[in-house]
Parts: structure tokens; sequence; C-alpha cells
């Protein structure tokens, strides 16, 4: 039986980063077509790999950890019967006869010529050993947020709305809870309506489209951040956009395959009330043109009719792509939003 070399297959992610996280089967253990043989994790999820050969795992080319591209050889296997590849990548076969590993060439050692080069050498050896593993996810958010400050002319717009409306609405629903997020994104979703102009994104020297009508909510999970888009949320009652978030949370949680894959919104909504933060700044997330920082609704000092008197409160921070829309356009919109807030 001959030795065939599988390659990790492509599995249609928007980066071509995939980082290994199990092997579901043991070197001599049996592999069978068809069946689940290791776990990996793409930009947008955690999935099995299914084995193409049917035969016996005889080596391993990648361990837990380890990154590959599609197309790079993963596994020797003992194949059994014919072997049927999959359709070759535009650069890889798909099976051919195993080649032993290629001899690396011994790593010179290392020279200390003083005090100073020994303490250099220490702390770089420090510096390689002490590291913190990224998931994919975290790794991708990391990629796509320094992209955008790089290449996204940000500019930033602050406000603060009267939130007793909505603290009086989430009583008034008790003991049903509605998450602070879900009357910022019907807000966004109503301002949208009027402001147009916020739903397109720079591409290619104009404006295009983003053909959605979803408000985006970010979502912590785990110490990875996801996306969650609302589809429509102008329509929606703070209720029902509060169940739809609360229920796509849990998906994510369970590590479902679908609510990780990454959907179009038009803007993102991120609220760091819930960690005491006062107010900040937030990163766009291309393509989109706005993101809508949300801080702390709490109490504040206020003069109503030439009086002091104590109202809750909530400040914004509207960060804006400025070759999608100018200062006045964006305060706007921002108003707007505090509007909507403003009459719930």
């Amino acid at each position: 039986m001959p030795d065939v070399e599988m390659i990790m297959p492509d599995l249609a992610t928007t980066e071509s980063e995939i980082r290994i996280t199990n092997w579901l089967v043991e070197i001599g253990g049996r592999v069978q077509r068809g069946r689940p043989l290791l776990e990996v994790e793409t930009d947008k999820a955690a999935v099995e790999v299914e084995s193409y050969l049917t035969g016996i795992l005889k080596e391993m080319r990648a361990r837990p950890g380890d990154e590959v591209a599609a197309g790079e050889v993963i596994a020797v296997i003992e194949a059994e019967g014919a072997v049927t590849p999959l359709p070759p990548s535009p650069d890889k076969d798909q099976a051919k006869p195993a080649a032993g590993p290629a001899a690396k060439p011994a790593a010179e050692p290392k020279k200390a010529g003083g005090m100073f080069a020994r303490n250099r050498l220490a702390a770089q050896e420090a510096a390689e050993t002490e590291h913190i593993d990224l998931s994919v996810a975290e790794r991708m958010v990391a990629k796509r947020m320094q992209r955008s400050k790089q290449t996204v002319p940000h500019f930033y717009l602050q406000r603060s709305a009267d939130a007793e409306p909505m603290v009086a609405q989430r009583m008034a629903a008790a003991p049903r809870k509605i998450v602070w997020d879900a009357f910022f994104v019907h807000a966004a979703g109503k301002a949208l309506e009027r402001f147009e102009r916020m739903c397109y994104s720079f591409e290619n020297e104009r404006l295009v489209s983003r053909a959605t009508d979803a408000v985006g909510v970010a979502i912590d999970i785990d110490n990875e951040l996801f996306v969650v888009p609302v589809a429509d949320p102008a329509s929606k009652t703070p209720q029902q956009i509060s169940d739809e978030i609360v229920a796509a949370a849990e998906l994510l949680r369970s590590g479902d395959a679908e609510a990780r894959e990454i959907r179009p919104a038009n803007i993102t909504v991120t609220n760091l009330g819930v960690s005491n933060v006062e107010s900040f700044v937030a990163i766009v997330n291309p393509p989109e043109s706005a993101v809508l920082a949300v801080g702390k609704v709490a109490p504040a000092a206020v003069v109503n009719e030439g009086k002091i008197e104590a109202r809750n409160r909530v400040s914004l921070t509207l960060s804006v792509d400025h070759r999608v829309a100018g200062g006045r356009y964006a305060a706007d919109f921002l108003d707007a939003i505090v509007r909507e807030l403003e009459s719930f």
C-alpha cells in the first residue's frame, strides 16, 4: 500500500491562515475517507476536516498550534485501494507520493561577546519563550484594526444623551431583561433611514452601497470579539432586538460555526458601559463607515429649567470614515441617534 501525502483542503476562508487545534486520530490509527480527521480554527469558525483517504495515519506533518495554508501537506497516510484525490488547488496537487522530510541545517550557536551582549541575549530568549498564543479570530481582529487605523482617515464626534426614557422602559419590562445594546442598535437603525450615506463604504475612489439594512453589535465571548448583525432594526422593538442579541451570544458561546461567520452590517455598536467605562473611542471596522462607542449609563447633574437635578445620561462617541461622510453630515447623523434614544 502506497504512502500518500494528505494536504489541507481549501476551507474557503477569507484569509489563508488555518490553525490546527486537535488531531482526532493518533499515529497508527485507522483513517476513513469522509470521516473527521482533525479540528482546525479559521478566521470564521472552528471546523472539522474530513479525510479524503482511507488507510493508516503514519505521520503528522503539522501539530496542534501550527499554522498551515490550503494545499500544504499535513499528514502521510498509508492508503488502501485506489487514491481518489480532491480537485487540485491552483498551486498544489491533492495527493502525491510521500517524500521523506528534508533535513534542516543545524542552527549556528549564539555567541555572547560580553556582559551587554549576554544581557541582550537573555532578553531575546525571554521574549521568545514568554508569549501568549492568539486564536485565529483574535489575530484577524488585530490585523483588521491595524489596517483600519493605517488606511482609514478617522474623525470623532462626542455627544451625551438623556437615558431616562431607556431606564424607564427597562424597568417596565422587568423581570424580562432588555440589554442596553438593543436601544442603541434600534436608534442607529432609525437614523440610517434618514442618513443613507452612512450605509456606503469607500472602495476604488467611489462610494459603494453595503446592500444591507443591518446594524452590528460587538460581543465579547471568552476574550474573542464578534460582530452580530441585527437585520432591519428600525422595524423591531428594543425587546425584540434584545432577544435576538441574547440568542446570538448563546450560539457564539456554543461554538456554532454559522453564528461565527462574518456577515455585513452598516455600522457597529460597541458598548463598554458594563465595564464601568464612561466614554471611549472605537476603531472603524471596514468596510463599515462608522462605529458607535457607548459608555456607562449613570446619573449626572444637569440643569433643567434653571434647577440642578440628577438624571441618567450616557456618553456616545461616533468614529467616522472621513472619505464617506464629512463632519456636518456625521454630526447630524449622531444627533438623529440621540433624538431616537431620548424618544423611547
